[in-house]
């Protein structure tokens, strides 16, 4: 078994999530904005924008922070259904849902695949091929799922348009060569996160204004404390829960995808992430099934990731139906999640 010992605070994981934050921020620095709402303008005429959303969310969510989409995407997907008289509660719910299965897929699409990543020393490759299939299975369910709230959004409307300028796209393709070059050579995660952080500034060297502008330091402080808090609340509780933690940490199923999937709506998946590692650590075999259940999680409820509350929050600012958002993400959520239990 590869992990900490309960109550064990690992410097690489605050380094590595802090990394993490500033390649998000070189994306947005570089008006990574820009680049995705144009790509979500070339697709909307060719399959319909619920599924140009669902595209786009599927390939960019596990190459960046998953939150930085949502943070995008939902003020353009709100703009657009105001601008074409559609509901917009299923395009953020397909913008989500899909945020949170396609995040699982590598350890740096987001924070918790971060905290297993770094803790375990798993390589990413072998994160991968313990992830691509389940993940590709649930976005499947999923887009079938969405059909109905495709033929609400109704037909194509506008012509294709010009995506704009690539530069967002290859740093991404740059951090993601980076992580897999390091993988070859056995390097510790952070490694890679800070030479593909480094990288960034070569387009935005020239405005380290914009690049604090876009780091979101809070929500870094936040995962900090969450991370913390269940670090040292597990160095006193350890023995107490271990029991329950253990076949969950091992990933024996269906007692580790309903232990993830319940506890994650009850206290978010990263903090779940971080009781795994902390209390009993995380079997090498189980780092990618552990990935898939936290990522899945994120769509059976409103309180599961953060992705959920920032749509959930800029829709109930627009006066859009938070109940209504949050009972059909449930309802595709749930069909979802069952490749998180096989």
């Amino acid at each position: 078994m590869i992990g900490f010992p309960a109550g064990q605070f690992d410097p690489s994981v605050y380094v590595s999530l802090a990394l993490f934050f500033g390649i998000a921020a070189q994306f947005r620095a570089m008006d990574g904005y820009s680049f995705l709402r144009g790509v979500l303008a070339s697709l909307e005429p060719r399959v319909g924008v619920l599924f140009a959303v669902s595209i786009v969310t599927f390939v960019v969510s596990p190459l960046v922070l998953n939150d930085v989409l949502v943070l995008i995407l939902t003020p353009a997907l709100i703009r657009y259904s105001k601008n074409h008289g559609i509901d917009a509660v299923p395009l953020i719910v397909a913008e989500v849902t899909f945020t949170n299965i396609a995040s699982s897929l590598t350890p740096i699409g987001n924070p918790q695949n971060i905290i297993l990543w770094t803790s375990s020393g798993i390589g990413f490759l072998r994160f991968i091929e313990g992830t691509w299939a389940p993940v590709f299975a649930s976005a499947a369910i999923a887009a079938v799922a969405l059909v109905p709230l495709a033929r609400r959004t109704g037909r194509p409307r506008d012509s294709p348009s010009p995506v704009g300028h690539f530069a967002p796209a290859v740093y991404l393709v740059y951090v993601a060569a980076v992580v897999l070059f390091a993988d070859l050579y056995g390097l510790p995660s952070y490694v890679p996160l800070a030479v593909g952080f480094l990288g960034g500034f070569v387009v935005t060297g020239r405005d380290l204004g914009a690049l604090r502008k876009e780091f979101d330091g809070r929500s870094l402080l936040v995962l900090y404390a969450f991370i913390s808090s269940v670090a040292f609340a597990t160095y006193f509780l350890s023995g107490y829960i271990a029991p329950y933690v253990a076949p969950a940490a091992q990933g024996e199923q269906p007692y580790s995808g309903a232990f993830v999937g319940i506890l994650s709506n009850l206290i978010s998946n990263v903090p779940v992430t971080q009781l795994l590692v902390n209390t009993t650590g995380v079997s090498a075999h189980a780092v990618p099934k552990i990935a898939v259940e936290t990522g899945l999680a994120g769509n059976l409820g409103p309180i599961a990731s953060f992705a959920n509350l920032i749509a959930l929050q800029m829709a109930a600012r627009e006066g859009l139906s938070v109940k209504k958002a949050i009972g059909l993400q449930v309802l595709v959520g749930i069909v979802a999640y069952i490749p998180a239990l096989l």
